[in-house]
């Protein structure tokens, strides 16, 4: 639909933000999960309603990006 191949498009993402198409869905998603466990939402329901099909890959992402686990993360922030 582009008349460009994925890995040019990936090439061209990279260049212009500084990071991978991935990377940046992952911070997307692990942005709205801060906003959905801020909320009062189940750590649960946040994975699922952020787009992860698997809770450890949540889990790890999560932990990974923010520096502790979701569930410390709740207890942080009520």
């Amino acid at each position: 639909q582009f008349y460009m191949s994925g890995p040019y498009l990936c090439k061209i993402f990279k260049e212009e933000t500084g990071t991978t198409i991935n990377r940046y869905v992952t911070m997307k998603r692990i942005v709205y999960a801060k906003k959905l466990l801020m909320e009062g939402f189940s750590v649960t329901d946040t994975c699922e309603l952020c787009g992860f099909k698997d809770y450890s890959n949540f889990l790890r992402s999560f932990t990974k990006t923010v520096g502790v686990s979701p569930k410390k993360y709740t207890s942080y922030i009520h």
